[in-house]
């Protein structure tokens, strides 16, 4: 259901039939919005006077990412500061250099003057303004979450009389949960789009600083098919959305335009690659890691994602990833590390498989490029009754990343391969599978054991972990966090998959 992992009936029954109220309450500290501020005019002020400076552009982000971040915390401002001290520290240090003595005077100091209020604060108003709404909303602790963008170590929260679940909004949306009151500790704008159209919970209530837009907007639907008197739209169907306020976007203020026309420039450059055939591409989505650097991710393959606290490495599809997601993979080349390790488990048998395997893709590419893959989809659709073979899925059959299609043996009857044919490729699509399986689960408790106890401070210092490993030959191995990922699939040679992108 919609994607996730967890399909779950009584809670597509609750999401789609129970009315759900949508409020907005602004917190108020008028030392966070002027913090918020003061990095926006920093941001803008080291782009137009230090464009050529890329030390000063990198360690400026890193900065304003440790900054940024208290936005979404609930621990007292004090403690949240003292935690980040060294990051603060060093930017102040680095920037207090006499070449950048109009920058500190200008865009600095304020920002000194302003931690130096919240080093103070033993207190954070998301906890304060949960204490006054508390009772006033009748909200207790049975059945009603906080959610928080980050993963946090605190499970529950004492709110009055009240022992509120605290959860980040990944594991929710795997838990499967509907609750009575869901409660987002930062605006709409500051949480992924979807959480601004499909309501977990009988009352939402985004809590948000004074300083943030905090409100939703309607989507016209249908727009450019009929007149804008006529809409018709259903995502808002029983839901009764609070008014809200206006205030900086979130997303707006920390991600330009200039960022945006370098991921079209990323999509475009590969995208329309020429010389290169169809069967040779592979379908991804692009994702934005540190330094604003990126990387495509194949959605047909799953990929090496670490758990921030328990360091355990488990195997996501690329359409469940989400922001802030840590993706470990090998820099030299990612894809085919499991292949390796998967033919060493196979053996002296691997080539076998693997030629086995090449069959019957050969002859869905032979009949691609004869009739067009618009014409094969149709085909086997209607003609064979396939009805996963859409042009999509049959593009994907094509790549080297589809080992074993749910409908392989309809495909090899549609081919007219044989009995012994058939059974022959279907036993090496098994192990070949079975393989890769056992060569990921091998990787990743090999790489858990050489990963550094200090990972998420090393992670949140720089945006990045590198490390090589001595499990795999000295290999290195990069650990990324997912700053940003598309919604859209893009079609682009497979060599070009799991390499990151300098911007």
């Amino acid at each position: 259901m919609l994607g996730y992992r967890k399909v779950n009936l009584g809670l597509a029954n609750e999401l789609y039939s129970s009315v759900v109220n949508v409020e907005f309450i602004k917190v108020e500290e008028d030392s966070i919005g002027q913090l918020i501020r003061a990095l926006k005019n920093l941001k803008n002020y080291i782009k137009t006077y230090y464009e050529y400076d890329q030390v000063l552009i990198e360690e400026t982000e890193l900065f304003i990412r440790v900054c940024r971040k208290i936005v979404g915390s609930i621990r007292n401002y004090s403690t949240y500061f003292k935690e980040n001290n060294d990051q603060v520290v060093k930017y102040f240090t680095l920037t207090k250099k006499a070449i950048y003595a109009d920058l500190f005077k200008k865009n600095i100091m304020p920002i000194i003057d302003l931690i130096k209020v919240l080093r103070k604060q033993d207190h954070n108003a998301y906890i304060d303004t949960l204490n006054r709404m508390e009772s006033r909303k009748q909200i207790t602790g049975e059945n009603t979450y906080l959610l928080t963008k980050h993963e946090i170590l605190d499970k529950y929260i004492e709110v009055n009389e009240s022992r509120i679940k605290v959860m980040n909004v990944k594991k929710f949306i795997e838990e499967g949960i509907f609750a009575d009151h869901v409660i987002f500790v930062g605006t709409s704008s500051y949480f992924d789009r979807k959480f601004s159209e499909i309501f977990y919970g009988k009352h939402i209530i985004f809590l948000g600083y004074s300083c943030f837009e905090n409100h939703l907007i309607k989507r016209e639907s249908f727009s450019n098919l009929i007149s804008r008197n006529d809409l018709i739209n259903t995502i808002y169907k029983g839901v009764n959305i609070d008014k809200g306020f206006i205030g900086i976007d979130f997303k707006e203020t920390f991600l330009t335009k200039d960022e945006k026309k370098t991921e079209e420039a990323v999509i475009n450059q590969f995208k329309n690659a020429i010389n290169v055939n169809l069967e040779e591409k592979v379908e991804v989505k692009l994702a934005t890691i540190s330094h604003r650097n990126y990387i495509f991710l194949p959605v047909g393959q799953k990929v090496n994602v670490i758990n921030r606290e328990s360091l355990k490495i488990t195997q996501e599809k690329v359409r469940e990833l989400n922001i802030g997601d840590l993706l470990v993979f090998r820099t030299q080349n990612a894809s085919n590390l499991i292949r390796e390790v998967a033919d060493t488990i196979m053996g002296i048998n691997s080539e076998k498989y693997r030629l086995s395997l090449e069959k019957w893709k050969k002859r869905l590419r032979f009949n691609v490029k004869k009739k067009g893959i618009k014409k094969v989809s149709m085909i086997l659709r209607d003609r064979y009754e396939i009805e996963v073979a859409k042009e999509n899925n049959v593009k994907n059959w094509m790549s080297s990343y589809s080992i074993k299609p749910s409908c392989l043996s309809e495909l090899l009857k549609a081919f007219n391969f044989d009995l012994q044919d058939t059974e022959e490729i279907v036993n090496a699509a098994n192990k070949i599978k079975s393989a890769h399986i056992s060569a990921g689960h091998q990787i990743s408790q090999a790489l858990m054991n050489e990963l550094d106890g200090n990972l998420e401070s090393f992670i949140d210092e720089n945006g990045f972990y590198t490390f090589e490993s001595n499990e795999f030959e000295g290999a290195s191995f990069n650990i990324e966090e997912i700053k940003k990922i598309s919604n859209e699939t893009y079609s682009i040679p497979e060599n070009e998959a799991l390499k990151i992108i300098k911007r």
